[in-house]
């Protein structure tokens, strides 16, 4: 199973963005999963369109600041994510009503059941780790390949399930 380190890459990356909205978040994200795809397989608006209609069917924060926005698509070869960091945090319908700072947004192959949830779960189990949100939320927009360092170098959450 892949995580975070594997599924991002420094041009999907933005440290600080100044995003004032959950639908400007959500563009953001789409465009910087974009820019890994063919635009003729699949644009920066149907990746919004996609993200945006999970969202729909329920709200993808996890709390503590943190939202995942995730979709099922086809066209792709391989799960991918973007994340941002957002100066001010928006109005993002949180089930804790915090505001959000930090969005991922992932996509991965519409056959890949099992492995999309395996990479949901992973996810939510590293964010849950109060002492790595705060790190990525002190990175400077200027910072982004120190934030891409950073996350090739933190050691993925370790499963806890026994064998």
């Amino acid at each position: 199973m892949k995580d975070l380190s594997e599924l991002v890459a420094p041009e999907r990356l933005c440290c600080q963005c100044d995003v004032q909205s959950k639908k400007r978040a959500l563009q953001t994200i789409a465009e910087l999963l974009s820019k890994s795809i063919e635009e003729d397989e699949l644009s920066d608006i149907d990746i919004f369109d996609a993200l945006l209609s999970r969202e729909r069917l329920g709200n993808t924060s996890l709390g503590h600041g943190v939202a995942l926005p995730h979709s099922r698509l086809p066209n792709l070869d391989e799960p991918l994510a973007a994340m941002i960091t957002v100066e001010n945090g928006v109005d993002y319908d949180a089930v804790d009503n915090e505001p959000v700072d930090i969005v991922v947004g992932l996509l991965v192959p519409e056959h890949c059941n099992d492995e999309h949830l395996q990479i949901l779960a992973n996810m939510a189990k590293r964010f849950n780790d109060a002492e790595f949100r705060e790190k990525l939320r002190d990175f400077e927009a200027s910072q982004m390949s120190d934030l891409f360092n950073y996350l090739q170098q933190t050691a993925p959450v370790q499963d806890t399930q026994p064998t």
